[in-house]
């Protein structure tokens, strides 16, 4: 009863209301349009007016003038909004009693400063009003401090104008309660009504026959619609499989709501070879000629049988129910928390198991992955990774640890099809991926790699099976290895090798010789390029080799060949020609080709681990590898790094930018991933082998698992090899690496020369040398400052080391 008599009069003041907001509206626009300057009073402070009053021009008298001098004063042109809006609020009211005027009050506000700080910028309308009317401007005083005195110094000009448009339309349209998604349906509603209206009055005019052929014209269009939606649902999409992978399909869903067909495939199991491959014969190769002899005449590749053979025994059958089981669980997990998906495959690889989901429509793939924690609870997983979705499948992957590993040995990689038919120049084999496909990788290709992960992870084998995979199809000719190991341990087995240019460095010290010598070898390398007019290795060692051309020999005044005591005049062959051709002209040997080596081998650097010589001198390694990657593809020279300290002091922005090539293996937290690969992924890896695999131009990640070799396995490889031929090693490098100075007959570099230079200006300049001073001065890293100043001490400018004092100045710099 209470609520009854309390609404009776909520209509009359609604009522009101709308006649008020009616009634200012009109009167505000009345006081705007007469408003005279001349009437405002003198004590108003924004008046003109000196002398004595006259008739008043403005509605309302001086009064009048006050109220609406205020609002042009404040606002300028924009004053007239204000009863727009009014107008605008009242006949809401009339159309909408319960119309919520206040809620409007804060777009109210944004809309007249966006329309006088738009008025003020401009230059052109209502720019007659600052002198008539005695504003600041078109957009009155609050134009002025709004616009110019604040965006404008803020943002600039172009950005003033375009926040102050964006902010009036978004109020007007608040305001007006029109959203423009509702515009554009309404007006499309509209116009479909009037297409609809237009045919059914075609329709009305056709005769009965034209009216049957346009609906069986409709059926036919209608019908080939509905065939191509079922042979697209019908064509598998499923990305190409090993053959020997098990693929057993299971009828509709676990869900049990039926649907298309699923599979269990399984790739887990090692694929044996049913026939070994036969070794490829290759064309004859000239020796590289090393120290002035053929040093590897007749060498015999390695063959698969040196690997341990796949072993079997112990490989449990794949249990489909416990599969299934775990699929089941993933669904009602989703389910339970509202995500409606269907169940599709299941993968099965060594070390992982992919279960594929179907999200039903509308259901957003973000909220699958944020459940991540609740899945690995549910299915009682250690780690688990989400694919939301997998690259090229309209499906997302839930992939769990499997029980058990299955080993993938490198025997199996070298005797599968992806190995015997590869095309890489330099191949190299990195494991399986998920779906038992061989992930054989092209060094030529990468050019550059970075292996990373913790220790135990797996990538000291992952760089041992790099090592033996180019060993199986390279003879030392053709390939040479430069192997830096700072651990001392991991590749002191590989100096047996022929391959090696130099032995396995150890010494950090001795780095930057190695790395230096790389550098020029080179730029000798382009230099024999650019004489031999290509462009790469593959261009040079394919080049057309010239023939070998008789010397000349000079004729004497009856037109016969000189006497020559190494040929036979009775040679018939010779004798025809001096009849044929009496008169031979002088032939020039040519040179051109004499300097240039017949063939060049591929280089491969590997560095075991980076983070050790980045302590060591940090300045001139990161500078080196630069170097090196930046350049040395087309001189057939790669470079291979791996650590297991992946910070951002140690893989450097410089170094990652120039190594487009990743291998990830378990690290301990999403920052090591992300220095890695730039993205997270690594963290979440089990160890053992599985890694993510980043190929060169793409940023798509590969979960495979890497391949097994012992080593026991490189042991017998290594002396296989080893017992054909002995290494030779590169003189130039091994008098850089041995030599401990210029007394000991090193050769110093014209790019040292040059710091030397510099070094010397530098202690002239100063009066001060001293190792950490040409540190700071010439941005050098220590070893390469402490080689010059030792350089210099042994040619007699400076003079020993004494204590913690500059050394000694002993030449006169100025005729140096």
């Amino acid at each position: 009863m209470y609520r009854t008599q309390e609404m009776w009069w909520l209509p009359v003041y609604r009522a009101c209301a709308a006649y008020l907001y009616l009634a200012m509206a009109v009167v505000l626009f009345l006081l705007l349009f007469s408003y005279n300057p001349a009437d405002l009073p003198e004590w108003i402070f924004f008046s003109t007016r000196s002398g004595g009053a006259g008739p008043a021009m403005s509605l309302g008298g001086a009064a009048g003038a006050a109220f609406a001098g205020s609002f042009y004063f404040l606002l300028g042109g924009a004053a007239y909004l204000i009863p727009a809006i009014l107008l605008g609020f009242g006949l809401a009211k009339l159309a909408s009693p319960g119309f919520p005027v206040a809620r409007k009050f804060g777009w109210v506000v944004l809309c007249l400063l966006a329309c006088s700080g738009l008025l003020h910028l401009q230059s052109g309308f209502l720019a007659h009003w600052k002198e008539t009317f005695h504003l600041l401007g078109p957009g009155g005083w609050l134009g002025y401090a709004f616009a110019e005195k604040g965006l404008v110094r803020l943002v600039g000009a172009n950005w003033a104008w375009v926040m102050l448009v964006s902010a009036y339309v978004l109020s007007v349209m608040q305001l007006a309660g029109v959203h423009p998604v509702m515009l554009y349906r309404e007006v499309l509603a509209q116009i479909r009504k009037f297409m609809a209206d237009r045919e059914a009055r075609r329709l009305a005019k056709m005769s009965e026959t034209d009216r049957l052929n346009n609906d069986a014209k409709g059926l036919e269009r209608e019908r080939r619609r509905l065939e191509k939606q079922l042979k697209k649902r019908t064509v598998e999409a499923e990305p190409a499989l090993a053959t020997d992978a098990l693929e057993t399909p299971l009828p509709g869903h676990v869900d049990g709501r039926g649907g298309p067909e699923r599979k269990i495939i399984d790739t887990s199991m090692p694929v044996i070879a049913k026939v070994p491959p036969k070794p490829v014969e290759k064309p004859p190769v000239p020796s590289l000629n090393l120290n002035g002899v053929d040093a590897f005449p007749n060498y015999e590749m390695p063959d698969a049988s040196l690997l341990d053979e796949i072993d079997l025994n112990g490989l449990e059958k794949t249990d489909h129910a416990e599969l299934e089981a775990n699929h089941r669980t993933i669904v009602e997990t989703l389910e339970h928390f509202g995500i409606k998906v269907q169940a599709g495959d299941i993968t099965k690889g060594p070390t992982i198991t992919r279960y594929e989901l179907y999200p039903d429509v509308g259901v957003r793939v973000d909220r699958i992955t944020a459940l991540e924690r609740d899945l690995a609870r549910a299915t009682k997983a250690e780690r688990i990774n989400i694919l939301a979705p997998i690259p090229g499948k309209d499906t997302v992957g839930i992939e769990l640890a499997n029980s058990k590993k299955v080993k993938v040995t490198l025997r199996e990689l070298l005797t599968s099809e992806a190995w015997t038919e590869s095309k890489a120049k330099i191949p190299i084999a990195l494991g399986k991926d998920v779906y038992g496909r061989p992930v054989i990788g092209d060094l030529t290709a990468m050019p550059h790699c970075l292996v990373a992960g913790t220790t135990g992870s797996g990538k000291s084998v992952c760089i041992n099976a790099m090592i033996a995979s180019i060993l199986f199809k390279f003879a030392p000719d053709e390939l040479r290895f430069i192997m830096i190991d700072p651990k001392v341990v991991e590749m002191q087995m590989y100096n047996a090798l022929p391959h090696l240019a130099v032995p396995v460095v150890t010494d950090p010290k001795k780095v930057i010789a190695a790395l230096e010598w790389v550098v020029r070898e080179m730029e000798q390398r382009y230099k024999w390029f650019a004489k031999a007019g290509v462009r790469n290795i593959s261009g040079f060692n394919a080049r057309p080799m010239p023939k070998p051309e008789p010397e000349a020999r000079s004729m004497d005044a009856g037109g016969s060949l000189a006497a020559d005591p190494d040929i036979d005049e009775t040679d018939a062959g010779i004798k025809d020609a001096i009849l044929v051709q009496p008169e031979l002209p002088i032939v020039v040997p040519r040179d051109f080709e004499a300097a240039l080596p017949e063939k060049l081998p591929y280089l491969v650097i590997i560095i075991d681990e980076l983070a050790d010589l980045m302590q060591t001198a940090p300045a001139d390694v990161e500078n080196l590898i630069a170097r090196i990657t930046q350049m040395a593809r087309a001189a057939g020279i790669h470079m291979i790094v791996a650590t297991q300290t992946p910070r951002a002091d140690v893989v450097t922005g410089i170094i990652k930018a120039n190594i487009p090539t990743r291998i990830a293996f378990q690290v301990a937290s999403k920052l090591d991933s992300r220095v890695i690969l730039d993205q997270n992924g690594a963290d979440r890896l089990l160890g053992q082998g599985d890694m993510l695999y980043q190929p060169p131009g793409t940023s798509k990640l590969t979960r495979a698992q890497g391949v097994l070799v012992t080593d026991e396995e490189i042991q017998r490889v290594v002396h296989m090899i080893g017992r054909q031929a002995e290494a030779c090693y590169e003189p130039g490098i091994l008098a850089q690496l041995d030599g401990d100075g210029e007394e000991d007959g090193e050769i110093v570099s014209e790019e040292m020369e040059e710091w030397i230079t510099k070094a010397v200006e530098v202690i002239r300049t100063t009066g001060k040398a001293s190792t950490s001073h040409l540190q700071r001065r010439l941005g050098l890293g220590y070893n390469k400052a402490a080689r010059i100043v030792d350089i210099l001490e042994l040619r007699g400018v400076l003079g020993p080391q004494n204590g913690v004092k500059s050394r000694e100045i002993l030449f006169n710099l100025d005729n140096y």
